[in-house]
């Protein structure tokens, strides 16, 4: 499961759910997300320790890196997003 736009469902509840089913790669997934909103939450940290001590070696490089495409993709629509609003902004 693939949930690129759409983040409703990405929570602590939905990350159990994957783990106990055995998809941890989406379990993670969803851990990092949170881990990256809330960067302080020691549960959080655990249960995504917890999770990729369940993944394969390999795939969890390729993980990392699609997951630092994801957050740069991210922060590029912020500094867009940000970039209108000034031009607003300035008359």
């Amino acid at each position: 499961m693939e949930i690129i736009g759409d983040k409703t469902f990405y929570t602590m509840t939905m990350a159990r759910v994957y783990a106990n089913q055995g998809r941890y790669e989406e379990a993670a997934r969803i851990y990092r997300y949170l881990l990256d909103q809330t960067p302080d939450r020691a549960d959080l940290r655990q249960a995504l320790d917890a999770v990729s001590s369940m993944l394969p070696e390999a795939p969890r490089q390729w993980h990392d890196v699609s997951n630092l495409i994801e957050r740069w993709v991210r922060l590029m629509l912020r500094c867009n997003a940000l970039r209108r609003l000034e031009k607003i902004r300035t008359p």
